[in-house]
C-alpha cells in the first residue's frame, strides 16, 4: 500500500484534497494511505511516508523535506485549488515511480 502524504501548516487546508485523493484512488484500483499533516510533524511521517506532497503556500519547505530521502514534490496550483484529488494522486504516483 502507498502512503501519501500531504504537508501544510497545520494539516488543515489539505484535508480536502485528502478526501478528494481518497476517492480518485479507489476509483483507480489503487490501494493508498493518505494523510495530511501539519509542516511541523514531517519528521515524525518519515518513516511511514512513500511520498510527501508539499502544499503551495509551504513550498519553502520543499528542500527540508526532500532531504529526509523521500520522493516530495509541490502540488500543483491548480490541483490544489481546485481539490483536484485525481491530479494529486498522478503527481504522489509519478513522484514515487521516478524516486524524486
Amino acid at each position: 500500500m502507498n502512503s501519501i502524504v500531504l504537508v501544510c501548516s497545520f494539516g488543515l487546508s489539505t484535508s480536502l484534497l485528502v478526501n478528494s485523493m481518497e476517492t480518485a484512488a479507489k476509483e483507480a484500483g489503487v490501494q493508498a494511505q493518505i494523510r495530511a499533516i501539519g509542516s511541523n510533524e514531517v519528521q515524525d511521517h518519515v518513516e511511514e511516508a512513500d511520498v510527501f506532497l508539499i502544499a503551495p503556500q509551504v513550498r519553502y519547505l520543499m528542500n527540508s523535506i526532500a532531504a529526509h530521502g523521500r520522493p516530495a514534490g509541490v502540488i500543483e496550483g491548480r490541483t490544489y485549488a481546485l481539490a483536484d484529488g485525481a491530479g494529486a494522486l498522478r503527481q504522489a504516483l509519478a513522484l514515487m515511480e521516478q524516486g524524486v
